[in-house]
């Protein structure tokens, strides 16, 4: 018994020991907001002051690699969230969300932050046939959830941090199940954040090396994907959209590029819904109503082997891109970069995306691909 007893006193000092060597700090935030109506299809109630609740823990870089200097010292964490979803709605959200905060302005004690996290959320009271058939915000238990937040942050003592701003904070199955027309919470906040050892301006260290010294500029990339959607029919069969891309970049510097590439998918679920209800003839008629085209813009931020895509596109081609919500949308990705393969400049990677015609998600694909 004793033995097990030091075994853990060992083990925690261990990990005592390791966030202390890191400028580690403990979050804690209240949120206040409510439910936005972004469609007349939403039959949630909407406009009702609901709140929420997180806590969680940021590691602070202080410039260890060069990208954290690039990136004005960035912060990596994760937290557990709770939000309300208002009276007779859909209950409650569970959250586990791991986020990135970006420094936007530093001066003196404060620092303006924005911060983008993508996670799950579990949601007690989504859509069901018997017990709660008239909520349609939500159609699962699990869902994902994707959340930005502006703030700004007071150093009042060496270890202590108060900061408030505004979320916005969306959550959907991305299609998997009807019916999903997400939830889109925004919200003020308030916080204070306790850190183990204080961050200090002496504590940032410069980067070794510019983020412009740059050999190749130009560049492109190939990516596959996979999603699952439901269409139509509620507790229906799971349809395959199948996505590729190619793009070439614009290395604008070592933490950031741009690109412009092609987007295709074979849409299933409109592929077998066109069929199944005679709106398309035959199966030439059906892929070809159901096969997407779309050329797009999009800016991607490097931290490391991490990296966020915001993209923007637009459907084009005859006689194709049938039953599309509209005629643009947009995209969030994360991706991970892994290590180099055959020169140093070929690397795959792997990520996650949602895709979203103005404010309702169509889907969140799977991805990988390479980066040359």
């Amino acid at each position: 018994m004793n033995f097990k007893k030091n075994s853990l006193l060992v083990y925690f000092a261990c990990w005592a020991s390791i966030l202390a060597a890191q400028k580690v700090s403990f979050d804690a935030t209240l949120y206040r907001g409510s439910v936005w109506r972004h469609t007349p299809k939403l039959t949630t109630q909407t406009g009702e002051h609901i709140g929420g609740q997180e806590l969680g823990f940021r590691i602070h870089t202080t410039g260890r690699k060069d990208w954290q200097a690039w990136q004005k010292y960035p912060a990596l964490g994760i937290s557990l969230a709770h939000f309300t979803l208002g009276d007779g709605s859909h209950g409650n959200a569970f959250t586990v969300l791991p986020h990135l905060s970006i420094p936007l302005l530093r001066a003196g004690r404060w620092t303006a932050n924005f911060r983008v996290g993508t996670g799950l959320a579990w949601v007690t009271r989504p859509y069901d046939w018997f017990k709660n058939p008239n909520q349609n915000a939500i159609g699962t238990h699990w869902n994902a959830i994707t959340q930005f937040r502006f703030g700004a942050e007071f150093r009042a003592a060496q270890h202590l941090r108060f900061s408030a701003g505004g979320s916005m904070t969306h959550i959907s199955n991305g299609g998997t199940s009807l019916p999903n027309y997400g939830i889109n919470i925004f919200s003020g906040w308030a916080g204070a954040a306790w850190f183990l050892k204080p961050v200090k301006k002496e504590d940032l260290r410069p980067a070794n090396n510019s983020k412009h010294l740059l050999n190749r500029r130009f560049g492109g990339q190939v990516q596959g994907g996979l999603a699952l959607l439901e269409i139509a029919s509620l507790d229906g069969p799971k349809h395959a959209v199948w996505c590729g891309s190619t793009a070439g970049y614009y290395q604008i510097s070592r933490i950031n590029r741009v690109l412009l590439g092609m987007d295709y998918e074979l849409n299933k679920a409109i592929y077998s819904w066109g069929l199944h209800s005679a709106r398309f003839g035959d199966e030439l008629a059906a892929r070809q109503g159901s096969t997407r085209l779309a050329i797009f813009a999009a800016e991607e931020f490097l931290f490391g082997d991490l990296s966020i895509v915001l993209q923007t596109g637009k459907y084009i081609g005859k006689n194709i891109n049938q039953y599309v919500p509209n005629e643009n949308y947009a995209k969030l990705s994360v991706r991970y970069y892994f290590p180099a393969f055959w020169g140093k400049d070929l690397k795959a990677y792997a990520g996650i995306s949602i895709k979203a015609h103005k404010f309702t998600a169509e889907y969140i694909s799977g991805n990988v691909g390479i980066s040359f």
